[in-house]
């Protein structure tokens, strides 16, 4: 084969794939992205409904430690999710906030010093005693 035919050769296989990169290139470069508008809602379209009871102190809530007989093994306190282990005979329970125990005292707040429970309107609470 002559030199200058295999010279033709590669310098047609080399310029096929450079002149598809040149004008794919050509086409990235004039080609403009599509802006879409979004319409976000107004914050007044909102509506709230909710309403949080507060938690009041009065003096007919008092703690009622014969039927609520609970001992506090373990807890878990942070700002959104906090749970307790309590023992009650040989029985062990993890309740989490908001989570009733034995269907009737619901778990309403879990810190550093105690554990609270409510029960309708009676409120118990179980001091904090855990690693101290």
């Amino acid at each position: 084969m002559n030199f200058i035919k295999l010279k033709k050769i590669l310098l047609y296989v080399l310029a096929a794939p450079a002149i598809f990169l040149f004008i794919a290139n050509f086409l990235v470069f004039f080609n403009q992205p599509k802006i879409i508008s979004v319409e976000t809602p107004e914050m007044t379209d909102f509506v709230f409904d909710s309403e949080v009871e507060p938690l009041t102190k009065t003096p007919d809530q008092n703690i009622n430690a014969s039927s609520f007989n609970y001992e506090l093994i373990g807890y878990r306190s942070g700002a959104n999710d906090s749970s307790v282990i309590l023992k009650k005979g040989n029985k062990e329970y993890v309740v989490a906030k908001g989570e009733l125990i034995d269907g009737t005292y619901k778990l309403v707040e879990v810190n550093k010093e105690e554990v609270i429970f409510r029960d309708n309107e009676k409120l118990y609470k179980i001091k904090n005693l855990v690693g101290k």
